[in-house]
Formats: C-alpha cells, structure tokens, sequence
C-alpha cells in the first residue's frame, strides 16, 4: 500500500511538468487535462484502487483508443480505397492497428521513455506500449474531442509510420503467402511458367501454374512471369480450405 502511495505522489507531482512537454512533443499541442494523459501512461500494475472500484490505469482509456482508432482507421480506408470491397478494406485496417505493428509505433514514438511501470522486467512482447498508444488517444479524445484525435491519428501516426502503398503491396504478395503458407504446412510448393505464343499479339503472354504436392492448385496468366505468378498463386491460396 505505501508503495503505490508513493508511485501516486510521484506520478501527480515529481512528473508532471516533464510529462506536460513531453506529451507536447508526440501530440503537438499542449494538454488540458493533464490527469487523462497520466492515467493512459500508467500501467495497471501501479494502480491504486479507490472506493468506487475504480482504478487508476489505463484500461479504460485503451477500450476507448481501441475504438476511436479503429473507427478513424476505416474512416481514413473507406475514403482512400473507394473501388475496394471491404474483404480488402477489412484487412487493410486489421494490419494497420495489429498489436506487434502499435507496439513498434509506440516505442518510435517514444511511449518506452514515458510509460509508468513498475520496473524494467516487463516484456514489450505483451504489447505494454501499444495499449499505452490506445489508451493515449482515449485521452485526448476526453481531453480534446474526436476532431484532434482524428488529427492525432492521421497526422503523427498514420502520416509518420504507416506507409498504405507498402501495405497495399504487402497484402498483393500472392506467392511470398503461399510459399509461406507451403513451409507452415510442410506442402511442396512449386510453379511451373510457359510462354504462350502464336496468338498473334506482339506482346508475351505467359502462363504460370502453381502445383501443391504434385496438383495442380491454381494458373494465371500475365504480361510477365511474376504478373503470372502472382495471379496463380492468387487462386491458389484462394482454393486452399479455410
């Protein structure tokens, strides 16, 4: 009990002032209820519990992170991908907000240097900093309203550490997942090319098969061998059972 007393006195006093700059430099404005951005910076573990039941830490401030990020995330995806059905859509948004991808953000943002745990021998494998992020927005939405964390998000994390062409690329790297998908399962994977001629088209056409333990598991054909490749293994992954 006097321990986390003592946490308390040194989280509302010894640290604010530093944590008012700090919070200045990853938002870009100054904040007006300082107490919200402290309670998204303290880990459960340092919480004191009061009467009400209530705890000071940040769970609740991350519930409500999680859900304006998300919904500012496909926001931001439904206005910049409006020919994508919302299968790509989906997972556009499940990549961007995916707990080891937040945690990384977090850290470039500098949450591992302002974070209030109870020492050093928690693992950032449990996405410590991450949640820290969510819960980090829920603030400044209770602090400054949807409009500025909406700016939060596009701006400092979206325009500084989400690059949506990498992801859209990522996502479109058909045979580097059924390769993958291959080693996972301990299936062969092979492809097979063909150059199709004889049609009369000044250009090459080719045509790729993917074979999966000797059956035929998808084709496609394309301009280049990787177009090719990348519309078999397309099917491919497509007929593999889910």
């Amino acid at each position: 009990m006097l321990n986390l007393l003592i946490s308390f006195i040194k989280l509302h006093v010894i640290r604010k002032p530093r944590i008012q700059n700090q919070i200045a430099v990853i938002t870009g404005f100054s904040p007006g209820n300082i107490g919200l951005y402290m309670c998204a910076l303290t880990h459960k573990s340092l919480s004191g519990t009061a009467r009400s039941g209530n705890t000071f830490n940040n769970e609740r401030l991350e519930f409500l992170g999680d859900a304006i990020l998300s919904a500012v995330i496909a926001d931001h995806l439904f206005s910049e991908y409006p020919d994508c059905n919302e299968g790509f859509l989906t997972k556009m948004r499940s990549r961007m907000v995916s707990r080891h991808k937040l945690n990384a953000i977090a850290i470039k943002m500098g949450f591992d240097r302002i974070i209030n745990l109870p020492g050093k021998a928690i693992s950032t494998k449990k996405h410590i900093y991450g949640n820290a992020l969510e819960a980090f927005i829920g603030a400044i939405y209770l602090d400054k309203g949807f409009s500025r964390s909406k700016q939060f998000i596009i701006e400092k994390i979206l325009g500084n550490y989400l690059d949506l062409d990498q992801l859209v690329d990522e996502d479109s790297d058909f045979k580097s997942r059924i390769i993958q998908w291959g080693q996972k399962n301990k299936k062969q994977v092979s492809f097979e090319n063909q150059e199709l001629t004889g049609d009369g088209t000044p250009q090459p056409v080719f045509l790729a098969k993917i074979h999966i333990t000797d059956l035929l598991a998808g084709e496609g054909t394309g301009a280049t061998k990787k177009e090719a490749q990348q519309h078999a293994a397309r099917q491919a992954l497509e007929n593999l059972p889910s």
